[in-house]
C-alpha cells in the first residue's frame, strides 16, 4: 500500500473523526518561515512504502495505517497528552497568502 502526503493528511483527518481537509499545495521557497518549518504540500511525486522494510526486515506491521494513526491520536491528542500545543503559525503564513484568509 502506498500513501502520498495529501492522502496521509486525509488519513489523518480520518483518524480524528474529521471531515476531509481542504489541501492547500504551495511553494516554500516563495516563504521565509525563519527558523520554523512547514509541512511540504506541494505538488510532487512522493510516496512512502514499508515495502524494503518487509522484505529487508522480515518485518509486519501491526497496524494498517489508518488504525496506527487512530491509535496514535487517541493515546496522544485525543486525551490530550501531546508535549506541546499545536503552533499554526507558518499555516496562517501561508493560508494568508495562498487564499486570502487565516485560520481563525
Amino acid at each position: 500500500q502506498f500513501v502520498t502526503f495529501d492522502g496521509l493528511a486525509k488519513a489523518c483527518a480520518m483518524a480524528m473523526g474529521r471531515d476531509e481537509p481542504e489541501l492547500v499545495h504551495f511553494n516554500a521557497k516563495d516563504y521565509d518561515f525563519g527558523k520554523k518549518k512547514a509541512f511540504p504540500m506541494r505538488d510532487q511525486h512522493f510516496f512512502a512504502s514499508i515495502d524494503k522494510a518487509m522484505a529487508d526486515l522480515n518485518w509486519r506491521p501491526k497496524f494498517s495505517l489508518l488504525s496506527g494513526l487512530r491509535d496514535s491520536y487517541d493515546k496522544d491528542f485525543g486525551r490530550g497528552t501531546m508535549r506541546k500545543q499545536p503552533d499554526f503559525e507558518t499555516d496562517d503564513m501561508i493560508l494568508a497568502k495562498v487564499k486570502g484568509m487565516a485560520r481563525v
